[in-house]
């Protein structure tokens, strides 16, 4: 019974933590860093604009990780957390 407690207990403290890394990324400003150059959120400008982008998270998660055509690879640039910001920040601006 006590092993059943710790598991929980290790597995909460884990997603608690995972959720205030998350609340520390600023999304605004590393899109703005990163994708405004390229992206527009409203209209079209080197890449497509945030509208006009796929709306599955998994698809963006893959293209910001791994890139496309012109759009370069931010997968160990930026790492787990910020992209699942970015796709967070994203879809949000869809919206």
């Amino acid at each position: 019974m006590k092993k059943t407690y710790l598991i929980i207990a290790a597995a909460a403290g884990f997603a608690f933590s995972t959720q205030v890394a998350m609340a520390e990324i600023n999304a605004e400003k590393l899109y703005n860093s990163k994708c405004k150059m390229c992206h527009k959120i409203d209209k079209k400008k080197i890449g497509p604009a945030f509208s006009k982008m796929n709306s599955d998270p998994a698809i963006l998660k893959a293209v910001i990780t791994d890139g496309r055509k012109m759009m370069p690879k931010f997968g160990k640039k930026l790492g787990e957390e910020k992209i699942d910001a970015l796709v967070a920040f994203i879809k949000n601006t869809q919206q």
